[in-house]
Formats: structure tokens, C-alpha cells, sequence
């Protein structure tokens, strides 16, 4: 483990100014090694900042995002990505969509998709949103000069009824047509008034994240007893750090040989 840590801080120091290596490229002494074992009963090794903070309380990433405290990925064959209400709104970009095909996807019939499809570009906001479990989405679409503080706005109560006996005829007609999670989420979204921006969005985290349920002391990645003896790598061998490390063993070194040689010479002199 230390070895592929050194390999990995080697290569990560190459494109990190040397001011900056505390930070995010920090010697392997400043880190402690646990084992865990997650919900799905894996069983995995984690490294923390120090030996105070038990896994289970940390923040893990997960990409660029920081999931919940005690949450790890570890995919299976998981099932589908379940709607979780939006509780907060962040970044946004733009993109430009193209215009849809004018042949339907396998999922819609033909008359369905003449009332979804866009049959020139459009321009559509995307936001970073935090939703109620604690994950975080950044493709929730809104329109160009949508404003979290405007909040949703609601589709006409005569729309609404329309819309909700033309899904229940659709529905009836087909009943694969959605499957239960989407089709709920379409009535939820009906009884709303059907709001847009949606409320909620599909959590593409939660299907993929384990909670922490146990975990073991392993010990420091470079050992205390043992830390003098190890061996840097060829790579991390003429790294500041490491060669501070090397000049403090052969001062120490240096002085326990003046001592002989005093003691030495007062032999000599008797």
C-alpha cells in the first residue's frame, strides 16, 4: 500500500506546484489505514488524514462529489435510479440541444412522441442540484432565464385535467408504457399541477452507494516504529521530502560518529 501511494503522490506532485503538496499531495506519514466493511458485506481499505476520525464519519469522493459521511461507491448489479425531491440549487451552464428525430425512440408511439419532440434546436440551462439524500446531479434542466427564487410555475388546472385523462387512457392502453417508479413520478407531477422546473429529479448516486457498517485499525502507512527504515522508491527518492528525510539520518548519523571519534582520541591520549 505504501508503495502504490508513493507512486501515486510521485505522479500527482509532477503537475502540483511544491507549495501546494500539504495540501493535496501529502507525505505518506500523514495518513492512517482502516479496513471496512460496507452494507453489501465488501470489504475494502481506506486511508484517512490522521488516526482521530473513524471512516465512518468522513466524507468519501466520488468523482468530484463529496458523498455523505460514511458513503462509499461500490457498484453491483444495481437496480433502477430512484426520484429524490431537489433541496437545493448551485451552478448552471448552457447548452444547445439539437432537434429531435423525427422517428420516434423505442419507448414512444408515434403520437406520443409528435407531442414530445422538438423538431428544431433549443437552448436549455442545466443545474447542479443537491437533492434530498445528500448526492448531487448537474443536468437539471430549466429554461434559459429561470431563477431558483422564481420557483416552479404550474400548468393551467383545465391543461392539468387534460393531460392527467390522456395519460390515464395511455396508461390503460399500454401498461408497459412506464415503468412503476416513472409512472408514479407522472402522478406525483399531476397532482403537483405539473410544475417545472420538476421538484424532483433521478438520483444516479444512491443505486451505486454503500454505508459504512464496521471498521478495523489497521495502523500508519508508514509504520513508527519502522518509519527510518523504510526505503523510498526510485521515484520518490529525490523529492524534497524524501531527501530532508535522508540529510536528517545522516546529521544524526554524523554525530554519533564525532562521538566515537572523541571517544576515540581520549583513548589515544590516556
Amino acid at each position: 500500500m505504501l508503495h502504490e501511494y508513493e507512486m501515486y503522490n510521485n505522479e500527482r506532485r509532477r503537475h502540483i506546484p511544491s507549495a501546494l503538496w500539504p495540501f493535496f499531495a501529502p507525505d505518506p506519514e500523514k495518513y492512517y489505514r482502516w479496513r471496512v466493511q460496507l452494507d453489501c458485506a465488501c470489504i475494502t481499505e481506506l486511508f484517512t488524514w490522521g488516526n482521530e476520525t473513524p471512516p465512518s464519519e468522513s466524507r468519501w469522493l466520488d468523482g468530484r462529489e463529496a458523498l455523505p459521511p460514511g458513503q462509499l461507491r461500490c457498484e453491483h448489479d444495481d437496480g433502477p435510479s430512484p426520484y429524490r425531491e431537489i433541496i437545493a440549487w448551485h451552478d448552471r451552464r448552457e447548452i444547445t440541444l439539437p432537434a429531435d428525430p423525427a422517428d420516434p425512440p423505442k419507448w414512444a408511439d408515434p403520437d406520443v412522441w409528435a407531442l414530445l419532440r422538438h423538431d428544431e434546436p433549443r437552448a436549455s440551462a442545466f443545474w447542479k442540484v443537491t437533492l434530498e439524500c445528500g448526492h448531487v446531479e448537474d443536468s437539471m434542466p430549466t429554461d434559459l432565464d429561470w431563477k431558483p427564487d422564481d420557483g416552479p410555475s404550474l400548468a393551467d388546472s383545465a391543461r392539468v385535467s387534460q393531460m392527467t385523462e390522456e395519460f390515464e387512457a395511455l396508461w390503460a392502453s399500454h401498461p408497459d408504457f412506464q415503468p412503476d417508479r416513472d409512472l408514479e413520478h407522472t402522478r406525483r407531477m399531476l397532482a403537483a399541477g405539473w410544475p417545472l422546473p420538476r421538484p424532483e429529479t433521478e438520483c444516479y448516486t444512491c443505486p451505486h452507494v454503500r454505508q459504512i457498517v464496521a471498521y478495523q485499525r489497521v495502523g500508519w502507512l508508514v509504520p513508527r516504529e519502522a518509519k527510518q527504515q523504510t526505503e523510498p522508491t526510485p521515484q520518490g527518492r529525490n523529492s524534497r521530502a524524501a531527501l530532508e528525510r535522508r540529510l536528517r539520518r545522516l546529521e544524526v548519523d554524523a554525530e554519533h560518529l564525532r562521538g566515537r571519534l572523541s571517544e576515540w582520541d581520549d583513548v589515544r591520549d590516556v
